[in-house]
């Protein structure tokens, strides 16, 4: 009489190493598909423009409290206003804050309503539209990522005037002519 030996078999074959290492590489790249990175990273900018539009607004707003006029206007700074703050007069041209309107910024800066780090962030804030007159200020954005381009806020046009059916409007490479705009 023979005895049979039992084997026992301890881990796992190559085979099925092979199966669940395949099965784990499709979950990853399912959950990359619905994470889509490309858009976190818009989002993010969108969100750090908005924050920025919203510090310049209210720099605006505590400015026009302390000296009764926008930077802009005769009636500001004890009558002179700021010089060099082109854009913002109520005409219908309007200025980037990276661009002309950074005479406004500086001035802002000067007068200790923004912090003087907010000028180095030309990459953020040339992104941000505004124009005004003696009391309003208008500043605008155009989203960049899709959830902010179909966001309800986002049916103005450069100017700031709304438009009728912008939400989800977009052109063939993505890029919207609609604008987020906030106004004080």
């Amino acid at each position: 009489m023979t005895t049979a030996r039992k084997t026992l078999q301890k881990g796992f074959t190559l085979i099925e190493l092979l199966v669940v290492i395949g099965i784990l590489g499709i979950l990853a790249t399912a959950l990359i598909a619905t994470i889509d990175p490309f858009e976190q990273l818009k989002k993010a900018q969108d969100s750090n423009v908005k924050n920025s539009m919203v510090e310049y607004l209210n720099a605006n707003l505590r400015y026009f409290t302390t000296h009764n006029g926008m930077p802009w206007a005769d009636t500001a700074n004890a009558g002179g206003g700021y010089a060099g703050c082109s854009g913002n007069d109520g005409s219908a041209s309007a200025d980037t804050l990276g661009g002309a309107g950074s005479t406004c910024v500086n001035a802002l800066v000067a007068d200790g309503e923004l912090k003087p780090t907010y000028t180095t962030a030309t990459n953020i804030t040339k992104e941000i539209v505004v124009f005004g007159n003696s009391n309003t200020i208008t500043a605008c954005y155009q989203p960049q990522s899709k959830s902010g381009q179909r966001d309800i806020n986002t049916h103005y046009d450069a100017t700031g005037v709304s438009v009728a059916g912008c939400i989800s409007e977009t052109s063939s490479t993505g890029a919207t002519n609609c604008y987020y705009c906030a106004q004080l």
